[in-house]
């Protein structure tokens, strides 16, 4: 057996002697990698999804030609192609309501015109296409809603349609087509359906075999545009990357935790081996051999660590992809997802980053251990000394970190990225002092504070305690930073999602001032809200239970800015007085947006498209495209893109627009339940599904999808500090190993095993506070810079920081808690250690 294989068996022998440490710190590693790649494989596998819910939607698409938001006359593709355009396919869509009221997205297309362009028209040749076109009624049906359904093969269904019942003939969808949850008609039966007759929605386009977009538009008449496919859905995946980035960010902080729970557990292993590390010195084993088998074993448990890691994030990621999922659908695009993917090139990155940070995070004790020449007590006492020199240095450094991040958020550099660069350089800065710090409060608890207490027992633990840990400050130091920073993120997390709650509330209590709603049953359609009709609104308004009427409907409209979401409204007079406006408040504001093109934008609107009062933006009509000037900017929180507020009258002046929602407030002597009921029972006797709601019931609906937005966060915020509880015990076994001479010296001089005990909860205890209060001002930092840079620079949101008394002191007793508990084991092993044995062990 050579030099090096010797070597390496005896520097692993350690691992059969003190199998909790590695197992630690082995567990440590799995759930931060397990962690990291449950995030990436679950945002993977939402944005695959929407990529595939495009493809059936858009398909081979590279431009739509749309026009109003109701569609357009169905001739205009007719005189396209007659004036040589063949790369055309017409498309009507929308939400279709069953009879058993689960609503579904149907897709009018023609077959014959269909095929070159999307997937789920591939396997039309497998049935016969005159099905589709000469029976009214067929549909092709995804076979997962078959089965979920029971059904096996063709069925016959009924739909809701604007003139009642109707039949439907559904076949499964052939397959060829895509997995998904859109329904395939004839573009007749989905005029029919959809009460869209003589009607389009938008026509597909394809110019990459021929043709040029410029000769196109110059053909188009007024009122249609030619707008590029990914222009449509630009901004939803711009926000939803933001939101995944977020999460992303969230995840690697529990890696980081892990590399300091890595470094901590290789520190104390070579101080550890010191005497071992002195004899391999005098055989005359060199320094590059001590630094590889140092760096081995990091690599043997990233290794581990990391191959379990990505097993076990794989099964969590089952479970966070639908979370993810259901987050970017109630906010951003509709994606149907319920499995992931493993990419092999993700599971290489994963495993070459937590190989990466293990062997890093071991590299400076394999230079501690290979510059080491002392033995036993002597050569541990230079190896602190040296540590507690050093956090001079990085209490230097870590100021610098600070003032860097700060000027960063102060400025505004980098936007998105810049923010995250500043969050990142305010934390390392804030923690690099943390040694330091701790070295000052261990001498004034050791002190002072000690010396106040009548009780031998604090006394005793106080001055143990900072005997024990400045002599052990390179393993200390680590586990009070990881678990600093974990309770620092549980008070940020806190500190964003608190005061965005508390701001979408007051927003919802300020914009909600109907007394009862009145709201399609269907959910939104392509390119507008599901639709009510005009005169339902006329008639209301003639009820002596009224006192007056406000609709309202989102449209997604070409614009110089792209397309974009216009909130047409037909307001109560007292309207504005209830609009949270934070730029453009003047007495003649609702006179200039009944009278002239004049808009309001949002917050988030005029963020992403830096736009500022007086501007102008080019938005299409039905008379064509019209220059608006922007009059005002309020806050709003129902859409991550941003929305543009019009009048109704001023986008089609004196049509009966159709509406999506409806609100009614009650005359003076009626009750809103009389309103209420009344409304119940006209809703049951229209041909269109309507839902009646009150506006408590919509607030409690929104708060509901804002909290399953944070709950990822909140899972991954749990997560987090559970890697740091595993840091910190590791951290007091360590010591507590280390300092078994100590204890054994107490317990001969009369000390019971209960005051070991007690001893040892004191100094868990003490390092769990000072944790929790050092992560105070950090987790409040970290909250500012959420709100007030990353969250603006993602959604141009504003919100009010708000301080969370409650979560503050829930994070500093979680500290306490979280140090108690990983003292029990130490506690329990001291406390029952043989005496004799103990004080024959060197110091």
């Amino acid at each position: 057996m050579n030099g090096n294989a010797l070597l390496l068996k005896a520097w692993l022998r350690d691992w059969h002697r003190h199998p909790l440490q590695r197992a630690l710190t082995i567990l440590g590693v799995v759930i931060a990698v397990a962690v990291v790649l449950a995030v990436d494989l679950a945002n993977q596998s939402a944005q695959r999804a929407f990529d595939r819910s495009m493809l059936e939607v858009a398909g081979a698409a590279t431009h739509q030609i749309l026009g109003p938001a109701e569609g357009f006359d169905e001739l205009y593709y007719r005189d396209l192609r007659l004036a040589g355009w063949r790369d055309l396919a017409p498309v009507v869509e929308g939400a279709l309501r069953l009879e058993s009221g689960e609503t579904v997205y149907l897709l009018g297309v023609d077959p014959l015109a269909e095929a070159p362009f999307r997937e789920a028209a591939s396997g039309f040749g497998s049935i016969p296409v005159q099905r589709l076109m000469t029976e009214p009624g067929t549909v092709l049906v995804p076979p997962e809603w078959l089965q979920r359904q029971g059904i096996d093969g063709e069925s016959t269904l009924r739909a809701h349609g604007a003139t009642g019942l109707h039949r439907l003939t559904a076949l499964p969808a052939p397959a060829g087509a895509a997995q998904g949850q859109i329904w395939v008609a004839d573009i007749a039966t989905a005029q029919l359906l959809l009460d869209r007759a003589g009607r389009l929605d938008r026509i597909d386009v394809r110019l990459d075999r021929g043709g040029r977009a410029e000769d196109l538009e110059a053909q188009l008449p007024p009122g249609l545009e030619l707008i590029a496919v990914g222009a449509r859905d630009a901004a939803a995946r711009e926000l939803a990357q933001a939101f995944r980035i977020n999460l992303t960010a969230m995840s690697l902080l529990a890696l980081l935790i892990a590399v300091f729970l890595v470094y901590n557990t290789q520190t104390f292993s070579v101080l550890r081996r010191l005497q071992v590390l002195g004899s391999l010195h005098l055989v005359g084993v060199g320094r590059g051999q001590v630094i590889g088998v140092v760096l081995f074993e990091a690599f043997l448990v990233g290794l581990i660590g990391t191959v379990l890691g990505i097993l076990f994030g794989i099964w969590l990621a089952q479970g966070l992809v639908g979370q993810v999922a259901r987050t970017v659908s109630d906010h951003f695009f509709t994606v149907a997802v319920t499995a992931v993917e493993p990419r092999p090139l993700a599971l290489a990155a994963v495993l070459a980053l937590g190989l990466g940070l293990t062997v890093l995070a071991a590299l400076a004790p394999a230079l501690e251990a290979a510059g080491s020449r002392g033995m036993g007590a002597s050569g541990r006492a230079a190896v602190e000394r040296r540590a507690r020199n050093l956090t001079g240095y990085l209490f230097a450094t870590g100021l610098l970190g600070l003032l860097a991040g700060a000027l960063i958020a102060a400025l505004g550099l980098g936007g998105l990225v810049g923010g995250f660069v500043a969050l990142f350089l305010m934390i390392t800065g804030f923690l690099l002092l943390l040694p330091r710090l701790l070295v000052l409060a261990l001498r004034w608890l050791g002190g002072p504070i000690a010396d106040r207490f009548d009780s031998p027992l604090p006394r005793l633990a106080g001055r143990s305690l900072e005997r024990s840990l400045e002599r052990s400050l390179s393993r200390s130091g680590p586990a009070v930073v990881a678990l600093t920073l974990a309770l620092a993120a549980a008070i940020g997390v806190s500190v964003l999602v608190g005061s965005f709650r508390v701001s979408v509330a007051d927003w919802l209590g300020q914009t909600l001032t109907s007394d009862v709603y009145l709201v399609s049953a269907g959910p939104a359609a392509a390119r507008s809200s599901s639709r009510l009709p005009g005169d339902w609104a006329d008639t209301v308004r003639q009820w002596a239970e009224v006192a007056s009427v406000s609709t309202a409907i989102t449209l997604e409209t070409p614009s110089g800015l792209g397309v974009i979401d216009l909130f047409l409204l037909s307001p109560h007079a007292d309207w504005l007085g209830h609009l949270p406006l934070v730029a453009g408040a003047a007495p003649d504001l609702d006179a200039r947006l009944r009278e002239s093109d004049a808009v309001l934008i949002t917050e988030g609107f005029a963020a992403h498209h830096a736009l500022n009062l007086g501007d102008r933006i080019e938005i299409a009509t039905p008379q064509g495209r019209r220059s608006f000037d922007v009059a005002g900017i309020y806050r709003d929180y129902s859409n991550p893109s941003g929305t543009v507020l019009m009048r109704a009258e001023r986008y089609d002046p004196g049509s009966a627009r159709e509406f999506a929602s409806m609100g009614l407030r009650a005359s003076e002597g009626v009750t809103v339940e009389a309103l209420e009921a009344r409304l119940e029972a006209w809703a049951r006797e229209q041909d269109r599904p309507a839902l009646v709601t009150r506006p408590e019931a919509i607030e409690a609906e929104s708060l509901a999808i804002f909290d399953r937005t944070f709950a990822i966060t909140h899972l991954l915020r749990l997560i987090t500090l559970f890697v740091a509880f595993v840091a910190i015990l590791s951290a007091l076994v360590a010591l507590q190993m280390e300092r078994a001479r100590e204890y054994a010296v107490l317990r001969s001089t009369g000390l019971p095993p209960a005051g070991v005990t007690q001893l040892v909860f004191l100094q868990g205890g003490l390092l769990g506070l000072y944790a929790a209060l050092a992560a105070i001002p950090l987790g409040l930092g970290m909250g500012w810079i959420l709100i007030e840079v990353i969250n603006r620079e993602a959604f141009g949101w504003r919100m009010d920081v708000l301080l969370p008394g409650m979560p503050l002191a829930e994070n500093v007793a979680l500290g306490i808690g979280a140090a108690l508990l990983a003292s029990i084991y130490p506690a329990w092993r001291l406390a029952r250690m043989p005496v004799v044995p103990a004080l024959r062990v060197n110091a």
